[in-house]
């Protein structure tokens, strides 16, 4: 109870610190934990993409703690110390809060390929089928949502906190580990220099309809029709595609998943609600052999 105490008081004392808004000026408030921001910068900018397209004159305003979990960030929500907050999509998650549908990353988070120690890797690579994906056990964080889409659609799952994946593929506690195909491309150079026999397949993608959500209090529902608005509106003029377009990690994600011997091994998710599954499919990237260059006029369906 004490620990919590210091808690809430360090993240009052850290809010009363930023800056006041200017006339006009309204605050959206997150919390992140501390060294992280540059890797989510992508996602940061599609919340800023949205509070600048709506109605509204808008600041996000990100305070970072440190040692900051999911599930504290979730309570501060609540709580209604912060305004929004993103995160992989779960039925808990849309219950408890209000979520934006917009997928943040058309749906690529769901596009999972897979480090392995490097003795795996031609076994791994001749892999054309489910089944055969099947005689690998792969390593999942503890509460990540896609240790239960792939337990449900029956492959050996092994879960342990995210600090020790790494560590643990390494020393073969597990086979595979899962990781969408940008993130994989992100990580890996930092990985192998702590774990040199990690390598990156890009062979076989196991993929499946999931992804990264804005989530807001389900008190503040003129938040989230602001968020939705403007999210819509940067869809609408193209600045939406154009953001997710110049992203390198994503960009070479879809590169990828393009590629001639790249093997797609689609799976249902039975942890998706009717309403995310009836999100409109143009806000889902479609995995074709087409260009990407000029291909920012998506029109998804009015929901303002």
């Amino acid at each position: 109870m004490q620990n919590r105490f210091w808690v809430l008081l360090i993240s009052a004392v850290m809010f009363s610190f930023t800056a006041p808004p200017a006339r006009g000026e309204e605050i959206v408030r997150m919390a992140f934990p501390t060294g992280a921001v540059e890797f989510f910068k992508y996602e940061f900018g599609v919340i800023e993409l949205a509070l600048e397209h709506a109605d509204g004159d808008f600041r996000l305003v990100i305070e970072e703690f440190p040692t900051m979990t999911q599930a504290r960030i979730s309570s501060m929500m609540l709580e209604g110390q912060v305004d929004v907050m993103f995160t992989g999509y779960s039925v808990e998650r849309e219950t408890k809060f209000l979520q934006v549908d917009f997928p943040m990353t058309r749906g690529l988070l769901g596009y999972r390929i897979f480090l392995t120690q490097a003795d795996n890797l031609p076994t791994l690579e001749k892999v054309e089928s489910l089944e055969q994906l099947k005689k690998f056990c792969i390593g999942t964080g503890s509460d990540w949502p896609d240790a239960s889409i792939m337990e449900k659609n029956g492959f050996c799952v092994d879960r342990a906190p995210r600090d020790q994946l790494w560590a643990m593929l390494a020393n073969k506690r597990f086979d595979l580990l899962s990781r969408a195909v940008h993130e994989g491309f992100r990580e890996i150079d930092t990985i192998r220099q702590q774990h040199p026999d990690v390598v990156l397949s890009t062979s076989t993608v196991l993929a499946y309809p999931f992804d990264l959500f804005i989530y807001v209090n389900r008190n503040n529902e003129r938040l989230h029709r602001i968020l939705t608005q403007g999210l819509l509106r940067a869809y609408h003029t193209g600045d939406f595609m154009r953001h997710f377009l110049s992203n390198p990690d994503l960009r070479h994600a879809l590169e990828t998943l393009q590629a001639p011997n790249t093997h797609i091994l689609r799976i249902e998710n039975p942890d998706m609600s009717k309403k995310s599954r009836d999100i409109d499919p143009a806000l889902w990237e479609n995995i074709v052999q087409r260009k990407y260059d000029d291909d920012v006029g998506y029109e998804p369906r009015d929901q303002m």
